[in-house]
């Protein structure tokens, strides 16, 4: 085997397990059974938004540079620095303790359903003890995660895909919604991969160069091959999970809680053991991304204070995320989920311009649909932290105003904002004779984790 290929191998399952959340484990099915017989249908929404968009969002930075920096260059000098904030928030409150505690509430527990209260800090403390081992040697988190993680994970997952089409539970049959395709597409939307694409491409960009693919179209290659091998493996398994979930439409109402469908439908495909196996799925997929985010964070702090220890840095991100963690997955979700909602569109524009930076005509572009889109998407943000009881402010009229804007009854409010913005910014950079800002400065290695 080539050795090209053996390392694209390599970082595409470390790339596949650090996307591959334990949330996105709960979404295919829940899609499945309510697209039912046009579950194929579902499999393409799910697959454009759910998997595309991420792995577009690594291809971005790669395409732009080394970093997250160089993808937000072109809005303003200062725009990574308020991005890599927000994201770091997300990290140490939102993402990785949801891991944790989603890998004991539903994985353990999974096995062991009746174990005492004071087990679920024992498991933490292993958890996160296991998840900074990997992270915090950042020259090798991802050859550890790809090399001895991904296989355990995907073994478990592809054991449940093959059960699925060996012994399905029925046939599918139905659909719960009007338009199975615009349902899934909205539903891997809500997955959130597009931002962990921008804020863990550095990691993987800096593997891939520190191998020693330092040339451009050396660099490029393997850089296609990698996110290749990770968008194949995420569909397999996607795919799999979702076709699971529409063999159960004759068992499962179509409203059943997302959870609780993920469990039922394992128990009545392989019991006991099919549980064991799905929780040890979820363990898994927690930990790889836990150990990718770790790292990710931690990288980030040390670019902003050069003094500080990354292991040291790496250990006290970890002891803030166990202690927060302990608080269970519905308050870590509850406060975390408006600053998501927040950065999320910026996210998707930035992954767009990126990708297609050839056909972006100056930076006003970019500052006019980055600006639109993070405004619409400050009230979005409002609106759900609002809906959590963290604020009370009533804002009926805005609320109107805002709700009839085409496609906001389905999320996208930002969205033909963010057009406009693009049109009039370029025109008006263009009006007022601006430059656009200069060829990128390359990073060292350390930067390029970033």
């Amino acid at each position: 085997m080539k050795r090209s290929t053996k390392d694209s191998l390599v970082i595409g399952f470390a790339m596949f397990a650090v996307f591959f959340g334990a949330g996105n484990l709960i979404f295919p099915p829940q899609i499945g059974l309510v697209s039912g017989a046009h579950v194929a249908a579902g499999i393409i929404g799910m697959t454009l938004t759910g998997i595309l968009l991420p792995m577009l969002a690594v291809a971005a930075v790669g395409n732009m540079g080394d970093s997250l920096k160089s993808v937000t260059r072109h809005v303003n000098s200062w725009w990574h620095v308020l991005y890599m904030v927000l994201s770091l928030f997300i990290i140490l409150f939102g993402t990785i303790p949801r891991c944790g505690g989603v890998a004991y509430e539903t994985g353990l527990m999974g096995i062991f359903p009746d174990l005492p209260p004071f087990s679920k800090w024992i498991f933490l403390i292993l958890f996160f003890g296991i998840s900074y081992y990997f992270a915090s040697s950042r020259s090798s988190v991802i050859d550890k995660i790809g090399k001895y993680i991904t296989p355990i994970l995907l073994i478990a997952l592809v054991a449940i895909v093959v059960m699925t089409f060996v012994n399905p539970l029925g046939h599918p049959s139905g659909e719960a919604v009007a338009n199975p395709f615009s349902n899934a597409l909205l539903t891997a939307y809500n997955t959130g991969d597009v931002g962990t694409g921008l804020v863990c491409a550095g990691i993987f960009i800096a593997t891939i160069k520190g191998k020693g693919y330092t040339a451009d179209r050396d660099f490029k290659g393997v850089l296609f091959k990698t996110i290749l091998v990770s968008f194949i493996i995420l569909f397999i398994v996607y795919g799999g999970l979702c076709y699971l979930g529409s063999t159960g439409t004759q068992l499962f109402a179509s409203d059943t809680d997302q959870t609780v469908l993920l469990v039922g439908l394992i128990r009545k495909l392989a019991g006991y053991g099919g549980i064991v196996v799905l929780s040890i799925a979820i363990i898994f997929a927690c930990l790889t991304t836990a150990a990718g985010m770790i790292a990710t964070g931690s990288d980030w702090i040390c670019i902003a204070f050069p003094k500080l220890s990354f292991r040291i840095v790496s250990l006290v991100v970890t002891l803030i995320i166990l202690l927060m963690a302990s608080t269970g997955v519905n308050f870590v979700v509850k406060v975390s989920g408006p600053i998501f909602t927040f950065i999320y569109p910026m996210s998707i524009v930035m992954t767009i311009l990126g990708v297609g930076k050839k056909f972006v005509p100056n930076d006003g572009a970019w500052k006019g649909a980055v600006y639109a889109a993070t405004l619409f998407s400050f009230y979005d943000a409002f609106a759900l932290a609002r809906a959590n009881g963290l604020i009370s402010i009533a804002t009926d009229g805005l609320d109107r105003l805002i709700g009839a804007i085409p496609l906001a009854q389905y999320g996208f409010d930002w969205l033909i904002p963010a057009v406009i913005g693009f049109i009039v910014g370029a025109v008006i950079w263009k009006v007022l004779g601006k430059q656009d800002a200069g060829p990128e400065k390359k990073l060292d290695d350390a930067q390029a984790s970033s």
